[in-house]
């Protein structure tokens, strides 16, 4: 406790029991997500089904990482063929794609991401190698043709020159992409970081100047800019 007009939470001592929302004095702290069942997302994703074939469109499955709950994105998908709804994923591709490769033989568009190409800033920004992820790559886009390469871009970490070309140059030499879509880093989700108690580092997000040579080096490689705005 601080000074007796404020709560504070010691986070070292939370135990995930959520008594903290029910006792919150105005009702601030909750309890972010839930639990439910396939067939409670498949009645929403009946409900809104008649939207999906007027518009083409489909359902996307995103996340945090959807391959992190493997067994229950494969009954989704697995459901959808069934209902013909066209399904994507959003994934950041680090998985064992021997225990999920059935799934992507079902989907009808894949995202995935491509933080950065030197294994080493890698495993430092983001905790893990991305040689598994380049591997899986490879594997998924020869499997569906519709595979998108995702780039988070930020000016100080994946947006020089060599980086881009050494992407370019690993997707025409080992995958079958055409396409890649640039995503400019922002900072939406700094006010999460506050939240969790976690410390953020601060990031700028490339300029059109650069954004736009950055597209001009992708083309030179024959791959397309994909942009859903």
């Amino acid at each position: 406790m601080g000074d007796e007009n404020k709560s504070e939470f010691e986070r070292s001592k939370c135990i995930a029991c959520f008594k903290c929302c029910e006792s919150c004095p105005t009702g601030a702290r909750k309890k972010m997500g839930s639990t439910v069942t396939v067939e409670e997302v498949l009645t929403v994703i009946k409900r809104d089904s008649i939207f999906y074939r007027e518009s083409g469109g489909g359902v996307t499955f995103s996340g945090g990482e959807p391959f992190a709950q493997s067994e229950f994105l494969r009954q989704l998908v697995t459901s959808c063929n069934r209902l013909g709804i066209d399904t994507a994923v959003e994934t950041s591709g680090y998985f064992d794609w021997a225990s999920v490769k059935d799934i992507f033989e079902r989907l009808d568009c894949v995202f995935v991401d491509i933080k950065h190409m030197d294994d080493e800033v890698h495993q430092r920004m983001t905790g893990v190698s991305n040689r598994r992820i380049l591997e899986n790559i490879a594997l998924i886009s020869k499997l569906n043709p519709n595979t998108i390469v995702r780039v988070p871009l930020i000016e100080e970490v994946n947006a020089g020159e060599d980086n881009i070309r050494k992407m370019c140059e690993y997707l025409k030499s080992n995958t079958s992409v055409e396409g890649v879509e640039l995503l400019p880093y922002h900072d939406f989700g700094a006010a999460k970081y506050n939240a969790v108690g976690a410390d953020s580092q601060s990031f700028s997000t490339p300029d059109a100047a650069k954004i736009d040579e950055i597209k001009r080096i992708i083309t030179e490689y024959g791959l397309h800019i994909v942009d859903f705005k």
